[in-house]
């Protein structure tokens, strides 16, 4: 039997347990190596997993930017759908309105009643807005003094079809002929019309029976509270000629057809229109040349452009070969001093410059205005001081939008040519005034500058610049300007305002000739005999 070692015996504690077993340094080394390994497999498994969390992290990223690019591109596809789905139905609803619209491609709509410049209308609203009686779209139901004269309208409606013994002129009649215009009169105005075609029917119907009927009664003279009043006279009168309030005047003249059961044709309407109203407050001089007047040639637009053709007919122009085109290319490439000459100096300055002022004998219009070179006497139609504001402005208004083929603003170039030629001096009147062309009414002394300051409004607010202009007085302002530009004619001039304005200073002039004329023979016998004795 072996002996074992006292090293191997086992120990025992003080108590007598089991002996507690002691660590050798094999153990130790054991022990850290175990420590050390499963520390280094920690780790290597806490990287792996990292890789592998890293790994499928990047995949899932990739799937997501897969599935992110595929949903954007599902959605630009949805958008590019939507959007070509939204322009289709927007030509689609634009491509209705253009079918609306009437006329055809290229073809200039026969707009022939407008509403004036804003500017110039915001600054003189009473001058081109109806103040008793509306006419057409543009101031229907525009305020609470215009809605009287609507139950006027039914009463001279019911007035006009009590006319016709034959039974012809009945409400059915007419209002299958106001269905028929209303396309037609609907394109006249140059703004949309917000009615529908039945409304804008009755509209025509309604206003267009009611300024033939008082046309009629005014030609009539037959007894009527709103003709005979003369207040309302005037302010229907006025209305009648606005620019804006108008209607078309085939529609005037259809309806008149009817009334008269077609026995008066459209001259006679036109001359009964000229003689028995649009010249009542100007005499029996201006009556007669009415009633001769014949109607304008082509189309009559309205009742403005009727009387614009009367107040202004037409003059004689040399004819040309040239297109209108042409003869406004070689307007616009004038200078601006001669496609638009400035204004005349006043009379006064013309005068002392040697020009002479007279009323014109006879003219043919009231722009009929002429200048004889040879004399320097500037003749011009006498006036009178003015007091119907309104239609003057709203003749100027029309002249205004017509369209490029009427290039010479004859209306607008004569007040322009006023408004000058008066100036603002007493001085101007005066010399006006003695010459004849400014008319004194009934002794009344301030006529003269009520028509300068009339003149001087209608040139500053409701014409456009002199520049602008093509002036039918080119020529004539070209004759004064070199007539003035002649010294001899200012000292002429001079001459006889120092020493002829009246007798007492022509005699003494004549005496001081007269006396120098002596002195001179007087010194011519004096010297005589010393040079020649015999």
């Amino acid at each position: 039997m072996v002996m074992d070692s006292p090293l191997m015996e086992p120990l025992l504690d003080p108590n007598g347990n089991a002996p507690a077993v002691v660590a050798t340094p094999a153990d130790y080394a054991a022990d850290e190596r175990s420590t050390v390994v499963g520390k280094d497999d920690t780790d290597a498994d806490e990287s792996r997993n990292s890789v592998v969390a890293s790994a499928h992290a990047e995949e899932k990223d990739d799937d997501d930017d897969v599935e992110g690019d595929e949903m954007s591109a599902s959605m630009q596809r949805r958008l590019d759908e939507n959007e070509v789905e939204e322009a289709e139905e927007m030509a689609a609803r634009m491509e209705r309105c253009l079918a609306a619209l009437p006329g055809k491609p290229h073809e200039s709509e026969p707009f022939t009643i407008f509403r004036v410049a804003g500017p110039m209308r915001d600054r003189n609203r009473h001058l081109y807005e109806p103040q008793m009686v509306s006419l057409g779209p543009f101031h229907a139901g525009a305020g609470r003094h215009l809605a009287a004269m609507e139950a006027h309208k039914w009463r001279y409606l019911r007035d006009l079809l009590a006319r016709s013994s034959s039974g012809s002129a009945t409400l059915a009649a007419l209002a299958r002929a106001a269905r028929a215009m209303e396309p037609l009169a609907r394109r006249r105005y140059a703004e949309p019309v917000p009615l529908p075609p039945r409304e804008l029917a009755e509209m025509l119907l309604l206003d267009g029976c009611f300024v033939v009927e008082f046309f009629l009664k005014g030609e009539e003279q037959a007894e009527d509270a709103l003709v005979d009043a003369s207040w309302a006279m005037q302010n229907v009168y006025n209305d009648l000629f606005l620019l804006e309030n108008q209607l078309p005047f085939f529609v005037l003249h259809r309806f008149y057809t009817i009334a008269t059961a077609g026995t008066a044709g459209a001259a006679d309407f036109v001359t009964g229109v000229l003689v028995n109203y649009l010249t009542v407050d100007m005499g029996a001089a201006a009556r007669a040349d009415a009633a001769a007047a014949r109607p304008p040639d082509g189309e009559i637009h309205h009742l403005l452009h009727l009387y614009y053709h009367w107040f202004l007919p037409p003059e004689d122009r040399p004819s040309s070969s040239k297109s209108e085109e042409e003869l406004f290319e070689e307007w616009a490439s004038k200078p601006v001093d001669e496609r638009a000459p400035w204004q005349l100096p006043p009379a006064s300055e013309l005068k002392d410059a040697g020009v002479t002022f007279r009323a014109k004998k006879s003219p043919r219009s009231l722009v009929d205005v002429t200048f004889d070179r040879g004399g320097g006497v500037l003749e011009i139609p006498a006036v009178e001081s003015y007091t119907n504001h309104a239609i003057f402005a709203n003749l100027l208004a029309y002249e205004q939008s017509r369209g490029r083929s009427e290039l010479q603003q004859r209306l607008v170039s004569y007040v322009l040519l006023m408004a000058s030629v008066v100036g603002a001096g007493r001085r101007d009147v005066e010399i006006l005034q003695q010459a004849g062309v400014l008319v004194k009414g009934g002794g009344r002394g301030g006529d003269g500058e009520e028509t300068a300051a009339f003149y001087a409004h209608l040139a500053g607010e409701l014409c456009p610049p002199p520049e602008f202009v093509e002036n039918c007085y080119a020529d004539m302002f070209r004759d004064v300007r070199e007539h003035c530009g002649r010294s001899w004619n200012r000292h002429r001039a001079v001459l006889v305002h120092d020493y002829f304005s009246n007798p007492w200073t022509s005699m003494s002039a004549a005496a001081a000739v007269f006396l120098l004329v002596l002195t001179v023979v007087q010194t011519v016998y004096t010297v005589l005999p010393y040079y020649n004795p015999g």
